[in-house]
């Protein structure tokens, strides 16, 4: 494992459960500078430069497997318009096992064909389309089965940091692709506010790349609308419909009943075993950003490079175990 910092963290001083204190970090990294705490590098872009930094860990994820995938949707009749859960019952039992089987029947024929044609051509746009027009929720295992389509170097997570909720400068654009075994996370960090244009112009290539699968925790509702609108602000065009598994839907559905709440942070201790340690809550990171800023102490940057940091690593491992990666059936990962 390695991180991007250039000295192992302190056990600073907690402010409340798990949570570092802003003081103490500032007294622990007086005198030095951002450079000088983090492993990073300046990049360009077309905009001018910003500051990138990378670590490695171990988080591995099944490979593509479009037979998985397939067996996967082709077993639900209930996706063949007309058919409920009674009406599946009473065709199994009549001999038709799956959607390949209704080809041979009168009346569902039609629309079975069309489904095994999206199959055939892994058309994973229009099955999930398809899977939410059908059953009505985000949160159907089928839509992780789908992502199997998709070999694990195509996924690329994403969390942001920002100032606000709305409306306000991203501070930290956290990216991270799952290679041989390893998660590489790269995270765009905002030396200044006015590095915004530059860091969103840095991470398109990312962002567009051909091929690439966006996974995120909340996504939909906060992270992709938020990049769009700075974008927006700066006129940078984008194209950012690459296709989404946002995991928060089906981690709702699997874990809420027994967590009692589906926060990242309720996740990670009560599904993955993880417990962080002088952590900075999401709330609390414009606080520590702005006191960076009053201050040009880099030291309450440090929990909030490694909270995000975290994030992604989390991201990719309640993914794995959502679509049963670690051997169980998709939805039903515990922890371990």
């Amino acid at each position: 494992m390695t991180y991007p910092f250039r000295q192992a963290g302190r056990p600073w001083r907690a402010v409340g459960e798990g949570t570092v204190s802003s003081s103490d970090l500032v007294r622990e990294y007086r005198g030095r500078t951002v450079e000088d705490v983090f492993c990073g590098r300046e990049v360009s872009c077309s905009s001018g430069t910003c500051y990138v930094l990378e670590s490695r860990s171990a988080v591995d994820l099944d490979g593509r497997s479009p037979d998985r995938a397939a067996s996967a949707v082709l077993a639900d009749l209930t996706l063949v318009r007309g058919i409920g859960e009674a009406t599946g019952q009473r065709l199994r039992r009549m001999g038709y096992r799956t959607v390949a089987d209704l080809v041979r029947h009168p009346l569902y024929r039609p629309e079975a064909e069309r489904l095994l044609t999206a199959v055939a051509r892994e058309d994973t746009r229009g099955l999930a389309t398809w899977i939410e027009r059908r059953h009505h929720r985000r949160s159907d295992p089928l839509l992780l089965d789908i992502s199997r389509y998709y070999a694990a170097e195509e996924f690329l997570f994403l969390d942001i940091e920002t100032l606000g909720l709305a409306s306000r400068p991203i501070i930290l654009i956290g990216l991270a692709r799952v290679h041989g075994g390893s998660i590489v996370v790269r995270q765009y960090l905002l030396r200044s506010v006015e590095e915004e244009e530059e860091a969103l112009t840095a991470v398109l290539p990312d962002l567009e790349a051909e091929g690439t699968v966006y996974v995120t925790f909340n996504g939909r509702a906060f992270d992709l609308p938020y990049l769009r609108d700075r974008l927006t602000r700066y006129g940078i065009p984008a194209d950012l419909s690459a296709p989404h598994f946002d995991i928060l839907y089906p981690a709702r559905r699997r874990w809420r009943a027994s967590l009692g709440t589906c926060r990242l942070c309720a996740l990670e201790a009560g599904v993955l075993g993880v417990a962080r340690e002088n952590d900075v809550p999401g709330w609390m990171v414009p606080e520590f950003y702005n006191i960076y800023r009053r201050t040009g102490n880099p030291g309450p940057l440090v929990p909030v490079v490694e909270h995000n940091r975290q994030d992604l690593i989390s991201l990719a491992r309640l993914f794995g175990l959502l679509r049963g990666d670690d051997g169980s059936p998709t939805g039903t990962g515990v922890k371990r």
